[in-house]
């Protein structure tokens, strides 16, 4: 269920930027609040200016919050403060500024507490306006952080209050984009719809040169509709070393070796794919083992097979894929 109350800051079409603007001539406070829930370690939540050279970026790096601004003075960066945020839990954030004070809490506790001096110049007409953008930066360029943030984060966002403003543009962004709000619970994890996959290279993960060359993995899952393909390693022209794939509606495992029938596992009836399921993959010489919560079994694999497996793994050529087809 999708909440109505939950703004998803990750949207990521520059195009789709949610703008506050606020009349500095109207503002009777400089306190924002609002509560936030992430898992993701790094990325911006909000980017604050009133002109070109006097701006404020609140982010997380590293899962703690990350404060990066420029005024009179120059550019500064107070970097990974106060309590690990990215914890998939609600976080009141609360951020109070003047022309010479910036007071940052994490649910009541002062994590960043910054006295700085700044001339008292006057605001021209061509920055009457202080100027807001949730979960990203100007589109323009204009603006180059001292240390770079991946702006993108994987976070939510409910009970804010800007400067003690209306903030109907947020309402009407939830209003009528359903994918400005949050689903309602969230767990760690990853989404991958139909067409949609990640790859990495094999060389990403350790290799131990202890005892004969082996390959063993675990994967998590769960689907909403018939399966498709959990994980592959395609070796150079994306030729199909394994693959591991799931066949919802014979509630069939499989793994495949050469665009061979290696193996396949089948779950006992009644067993809903929708929960949590885990399966354990095993590559040995000679022998492929596939271990669910309910069954294990194993089968014998030809050498050459085995061999080709391992040439695959080291060939700086070879990807494996996560997802998708």
């Amino acid at each position: 269920m999708r909440s109505t109350h939950s703004l998803y800051l990750g949207n990521g079409d520059p195009k789709n930027t949610l703008l506050l603007e606020f009349p500095l001539s109207s503002l009777t406070s400089n306190l924002s609040s609002f509560e936030i829930r992430t898992y993701d370690c790094q990325g911006i939540i909000f980017f604050g200016n009133i002109g070109l050279d006097n701006w404020f970026v609140l982010g997380i790096r590293d899962c703690r919050l990350e404060i990066q601004m420029s005024n009179g003075n120059g550019q500064m960066v107070l970097s990974k403060w106060g309590p690990e945020v990215s914890n998939g839990k609600w976080q009141k954030v609360t951020v109070d500024s003047t022309i010479n004070t910036i007071d940052v809490r994490v649910n009541g506790e002062v994590v960043i507490m910054l006295t700085h001096h700044v001339k008292n110049e006057p605001v021209t007409s061509e920055h009457a306006n202080l100027g807001i953008i949730l979960g990203d930066l100007p589109t323009n360029g204009k603006i180059q952080l001292l240390r770079p943030l991946n702006p993108a984060l994987d976070a939510c966002m409910t009970n804010w209050a800007w400067v003690k403003k209306s903030t109907k543009a947020l309402d009407d962004a939830m209003e009528t984009d359903e994918n400005r709000r949050c689903f309602e619970n969230e767990e760690r994890g990853t989404f991958f719809p139909a067409q949609g996959y990640a790859t990495f290279k094999p060389t990403s993960f350790p290799l131990h040169t202890h005892g004969p060359w082996h390959l063993s993995f675990q994967l998590s899952f769960r689907v909403l509709e018939d399966g498709g393909l959990l994980l592959a390693l395609y070796g150079a022209g994306n030729t199909s070393a394994l693959t591991i794939t799931l066949d919802g509606q014979k509630q069939v495992l499989e793994a495949s070796l050469l665009d061979k029938l290696a193996h396949s596992v089948t779950f006992p009836p009644g067993i809903c794919l929708k929960d949590w399921h885990t399966v354990d993959v095993q590559i040995q010489e000679n022998q492929l083992v596939l271990k669910t919560e309910e069954a294990t079994s194993s089968m014998d694999i030809p050498p050459a097979d085995f061999k080709a497996l391992e040439d695959t793994w080291v060939d700086p050529n070879a990807y494996i894929s996560i997802g998708g087809m």
